[in-house]
């Protein structure tokens, strides 16, 4: 983040290049379509087109949001926009997807490719340094940088998941020449090492990214700058758990012992039916009755490497562990891992000569053995796998969202999403620096090992407290939409659904079976919707506002906090059981879309509800005929808004006015079948204040 800025223009452009064409072996892996859309054995994450296509229409509509280029391809840069982790705002329904050949998602890549180096090479963006988080939007040219660095650490990160995606497909799928680039290791040995505790001082140790750090970060890497922990005395294994070690839980029937697994680990063990770590494969056939499976290839297990398994599984584990030897043991916390780095690593990634672990594909491209590297008393502090934690991924001191991606980490800080630390052969870039923060549901595979500790009893579920208010935008909207009242003024979400069921059966020539609510926020207006409907659907520009609205139809509640006069922070619950669509709510579904460019299944509607969907988006104009399009004949739209437009979201030749809507649909097109109405809706700013705005409606039925 210094230096000649133009020469670091170029290392940047580079970079991206370089980003471009690694991930694009993963995909050479495979021998045919059919690899690309073979759905997962899991079921947890999409087919590998999906994947393909996902990290190069990244960069479009991060550059689109940013307002910095045009789109290519608006079908693929919706339909390869959304679902990466089983997130409730994953759409995983393949039934919702009808996948392009592998030849048109690669001269896509290649479409993107050369717009982006267009752009680096067009001079219009001029990088200044340094750049940090906070200056990352401040001009085009910060933000072009910015994105483009976003997109390429988000395409690393997807080298690493689509790597594991490959892993898991039939061998039959796979081309075996290709191990000539995933060279592994070629050291293995049935005599793993012992596993020895090693005492660890306790001491401080500053938490999180620093607001000016040198290199990239993703928001939830960066702190303050003085978050510091104490960190109290610790003894933790010398080594990663081996196959060899992992397997004595294996043999004592770790995966039928109930009394290992907490309540979550059990129910994926009634689940799922494990018999063994997910990449190993039984095969009696073999020296020692397991193979492990590789990128494009199958081998005798290697007792020696470290174990890949879920948080569930390394939880349970630990608990084997200890109890066989009388003591209690559990996982590294985030915080103790930064002490082993920050003592026995030391440097960053971006100043080491050689990689000083297993890492960032330096050295091989698979694990290798656990005592391989050394980093001081211990080995892998760095590299080979990642370390599960038992710290669940929560917001440091001094956390912001990131506009062009405002709900990377949000979503995640759920408690139900793990921390891991450390990084695997395969993590390059931000994946391999000291403050990468990682995380992913307990049960999901990844390459991720066990470091055991013993020592003091930790709870890091605390840090989750810190929740309380830090996302005060999706507070805000849920306390909008389950607040009763205002004062005098009504909850305007329900007066908007009471209102458009009425004008829904007096105008429309349709039956009441699909109905759309963009904007949609917490859901309020789209669960009231379900008592007329067969089907709902809730859409906003991102997955955070919709978190509320996932918490009520799949748990049946939600919280959120609202400040007070004194600006304290108070918490309120919200419970379905409370509300007339208690019984309907399971008819609304859930889905993070761009309103001027849907999904392709979010069509055939009979009804479209878009209030103040126009000021919010980067290009209002082209919304109106995008929704007629997903509009059944004979169905209603009824659009409405404050029409405010603010220049930094939006350009002035793309805003739109109520007086112009319908013109813009084109003669003939709809009809207007209700007077435009008003409704004034009052917008909490807290439990005593609110902001009253009154907004127009027009009501419009597709000929």
């Amino acid at each position: 983040n210094c230096g000649d800025a133009a020469a670091k223009a170029e290392e940047i452009r580079q970079y991206f290049h370089s980003t471009y064409e690694v991930y694009e072996k993963v995909f050479e892996c495979v021998n045919s379509d059919e690899a690309f859309t073979i759905p997962p054995v899991h079921r947890l994450r999409h087919p590998l087109i999906f994947y393909y296509g996902h990290t190069a229409t990244f960069y479009m509509n991060k550059l689109v949001v940013a307002g910095l280029t045009t789109r290519i391809n608006p079908r693929f840069e919706e339909m390869f926009a959304v679902g990466v982790d089983e997130m409730s705002w994953d759409d995983l329904n393949e039934a919702h997807y009808s996948w392009p050949t592998v030849q048109e998602v690669s001269e896509y890549r290649l479409q993107v490719r050369d717009r982006i180096d267009q752009l680096f090479r067009e001079g219009k963006f001029e990088l200044s340094l340094p750049l940090t988080f906070a200056s990352s939007t401040q001009t085009d040219s910060n933000s072009f940088f910015w994105a483009v660095l976003m997109g390429i650490e988000h395409e690393r990160i997807h080298l690493e998941t689509a790597s594991v995606h490959v892993r898991e497909l039939p061998l039959r799928l796979v081309k075996e020449e290709m191990a000539r680039f995933w060279v592994r290791c070629p050291e293995s040995n049935d005599a793993a090492p012992a596993n020895e505790m090693v005492e660890v001082a306790g001491g401080s140790v500053a938490v999180g990214r620093a607001p000016d750090s040198a290199v990239y970060g993703w928001d939830c890497d960066y702190s303050d700058g003085k978050n510091v922990h104490e960190v109290a005395p610790f003894k933790a294994s010398k080594y990663l758990v081996s196959n060899a070690e992992f397997f004595a839980f294996v043999k004592a029937g770790g995966y039928q012992e109930r009394k290992y697994w907490d309540e979550e680990g059990w129910s994926w063990v009634e689940w799922k039916k494990p018999q063994h770590p997910w990449f190993w494969v039984r095969d009696e056939g073999r020296v020692n009755g397991y193979a492990l499976r590789l990128q494009t290839e199958l081998i005798d297990l290697p007792w020696n490497w470290p174990v890949e398994v879920n948080h569930l599984e390394a939880r349970a584990f630990c608990n084997f562990k200890g109890a066989a030897a009388g003591k209690t043991l559990r996982l590294l916390t985030e915080a103790e891992w930064l002490l082993l780095r920050d003592r026995y690593v030391k440097q960053d990634q971006h100043e080491w000569g050689v990689a000083p672990g297993n890492i960032n594909l330096e050295h091989y491209c698979s694990s290798c053995p656990v005592d391989k590297f050394a980093n001081g008393p211990f080995f892998d502090v760095v590299g080979n796998v990642w370390q599960h934690c038992e710290t669940p991924v929560y917001p440091y001191p001094h956390f912001r969202v990131h506009p062009f991606y405002d709900d990377f980490s949000m979503p995640t800080f759920d408690g139900r999403h793990c921390c891991m630390k450390g990084g695997a052969w395969v993590s390059t870039g931000n994946e391999a620096t000291r403050d990468a923060r990682f995380a992913f549901r307990r049960h999901f595979f990844q390459f991720i090992g066990i470091r055991y500790v013993e020592g003091q009893e930790v709870n890091e579920s605390s840090h989750l407290r810190n929740v309380l208010g830090m996302d005060p935008e999706v507070d805000a909207v849920t306390d909008f939409g389950f607040r009763a009242s205002v004062g005098p003024v009504p909850n305007a979400s329900v007066a908007l659904a009471e209102r458009v069921k009425k004008l829904f059966q007096d105008h429309a020539s349709v039956p009441p079976r699909r109905a759309l609510d963009l904007a949609c926020g917490a859901g309020r207006t789209s669960f009231e919707l379900t008592a007329t409907f067969d089907a709902v659907i809730g859409s906003d520009f991102t997955a955070r506002r919709l978190m509320p609205a996932f918490s009520l139809r799949e748990r049946g509640s939600a919280t959120y906090s609202v400040p007070d006069e004194r600006g304290v922070r108070k918490a309120l619950a919200v419970n379905a059981s409370d509300y007339s669509f208690a019984a309907t709510r399971e008819r609304a579904t859930f889905y993070q879309a761009d309103p001027a460019n849907l999904h392709a299944h979010m069509t055939n509607f009979d009804l479209i509800v878009a209030w103040n969907v126009l000021e919010r988006s980067y290009k209002p104009r082209a919304i109106p005929q995008h929704l007629l399009g997903r509009l059944n004949r004979g169905g209603l739209l009824v659009i409405g808004g404050h029409f405010e437009y603010d220049e930094t979201v939006s350009h002035r030749e793309h805003w739109i006015f109520m007086d112009e809507i319908v013109a813009s649909l084109g003669v003939g097109a709809v009809e207007v079948v209700a007077e435009p109405f008003e409704l004034y809706a009052a917008f909490p700013l807290s439990i005593v204040s609110s902001d009253v705005r009154k907004t127009t409606f027009m009501v419009l039925r597709k000929c």
